[in-house]
């Protein structure tokens, strides 16, 4: 009776401790599955004609890049990484996009001014092309990512 009764009390954690394990087992799954992303369009704030914009689509349009998901460092036409590391601040799910943040402070530079990088993925979004949009200040670049 005294073996029953500890086997019915520890269910419910054996439970919980398999639930836990095959939830942190599909977490650790997307975070391992990179984004290879390009480059469709480029935005600024000031409209065209615009010398910066013309050259930032030349530059930039149908280039690509690439993002560890685990550290968001971002690798290729663009990057989010110089001096400071990139903050993860949600690995994405079907429910919401991957984010990740980097800032650079003026006095972490060469002192001549600071930078913020955000990379936005449409995680939630169904289907393999994952839409992004990545802002470098004043800069804005759209596109889509694939995991692979």
């Amino acid at each position: 009776m005294k073996t029953a009764l500890h086997f019915q009390a520890s269910t419910p954690v054996c439970f919980a401790i398999v639930a836990a394990a095959a939830l942190f087992q599909k977490a650790d799954a997307q975070v391992l599955r990179d984004y290879r992303c390009k480059i469709e369009r480029v935005a600024t704030p000031e409209l065209p004609p615009n010398r910066q914009l013309d050259l930032l689509v030349k530059n930039y349009v149908g280039r690509e890049f690439t993002v560890d998901r685990r550290t968001g460092m971002m690798a290729g036409a663009l990057k989010n990484s110089y001096i400071t590391k990139p903050e993860v601040i949600d690995h994405g799910s079907d429910d919401n996009s991957y984010k990740v943040v980097t800032t650079l402070r003026k006095e972490q530079g060469v002192g001549r001014g600071s930078n913020v990088y955000v990379l936005v993925v449409s995680e939630y979004k169904k289907g393999p092309a994952k839409p992004f949009t990545f802002v470098e200040n004043d800069e804005v670049f759209f596109g889509s990512c694939v995991h692979f």
